[in-house]
């Protein structure tokens, strides 16, 4: 894997973000450039107002103006910052910020790079919010390339969990997470839910055979339950304390309902361990 991009914000998930970039740089050989936006869209909105309340109207927009130029002097440190921590890390990089149409240009940036990396709380606007951002979700779906969501934990010790169902989405995110060696110097946990245990079992052989042609160690585990998908695999993540969740879809309902629907969001929102997304 040649290149990994990282979003580079001040929240907590950012902040770990940029440690398991460098952590998986070292494992696949790959370089590190950051990126960074100013985004003043939330403090630029003209607001209505009450006739007769033109005084408030301009105390509001000074307000604004003085919370974009903090914002504006925020941003502009933290490309100075990011190369520092990689230059701790013995990694040069370089991190450039956007503007204007902020999230065309981010995704023009991800098709010059192997895989992004990035908090869930990433907005750019140095704000931590709970659960995923709207930028991630835009990000995971419009983006080209696989992408590595992470909370504010990490882990160095854990296996790398492979949520598999047989689906082609998984099957496709098991073959990339091989190829760009994200299970170098770690086992892989594979786990297969179904209904019935012989199902998940057959399934689970398949991904085993899969990554023993890669020469990677697979333990499988099989659950047979009918309980929701994403509460299994928070569960199971944190009993075996996995490094990495690697996750194409799972369950009945297709790729879009996983990609947008409740199961990912719970994860997002439940699971604080990074997440490698691919579809």
């Amino acid at each position: 894997m040649p290149s990994i991009l990282v979003t580079v914000d001040d929240t907590p998930s950012a902040v770990a973000a940029r440690k398991l970039a460098v952590t998986l740089a070292r494992q696949c050989g790959a370089r590190i450039k950051g990126v960074t936006a100013l985004d003043l869209a939330d403090l630029d909105r003209v607001e209505p107002f009450p006739t007769g309340s033109a005084q408030h109207a301009y105390d509001r927009l000074k307000h604004r103006e003085k919370l974009a130029a903090e914002r504006r002097a925020q941003i502009a440190g933290l490309p100075t910052l990011f190369r520092r921590s990689m230059a701790d890390a013995g990694i040069e990089t370089d991190c450039p910020t956007l503007e204007g149409d902020i999230r065309k240009e981010l995704l023009a940036m991800i098709e010059t790079c192997d895989l992004v990396v990035t908090g869930r709380d990433t907005e750019f606007d140095l704000e931590p919010i709970e659960g995923m951002t709207s930028l991630v979700e835009h990000i995971i779906a419009k983006g080209c390339r696989p992408v590595v969501v992470t909370g504010p934990e990490l882990s160095a010790s854990g296996p790398v969990l492979v949520a598999y169902d047989g689906s082609a989405p998984a099957a496709k995110a098991l073959q990339m997470a091989a190829m760009m060696g994200v299970f170098t110097a770690t086992k892989a946990h594979l786990l297969s839910i179904a209904q019935d245990r012989s199902t998940a079992t057959i399934v689970a052989e398949r991904a085993h055979t899969f990554l023993e042609g890669h020469g990677i160690v697979a333990e499988i585990e099989t659950i047979e339950s009918t309980d929701h998908p994403a509460r299994i695999l928070v569960k199971r993540a944190s009993e075996i304390d996995a490094r990495l969740l690697v996750m194409g879809a799972f369950g009945h309902r297709g790729f879009r309902e996983i990609l947008f629907g409740s199961t990912t969001r719970h994860l997002f929102d439940q699971n604080p361990r990074p997440l490698f997304i691919y579809h």
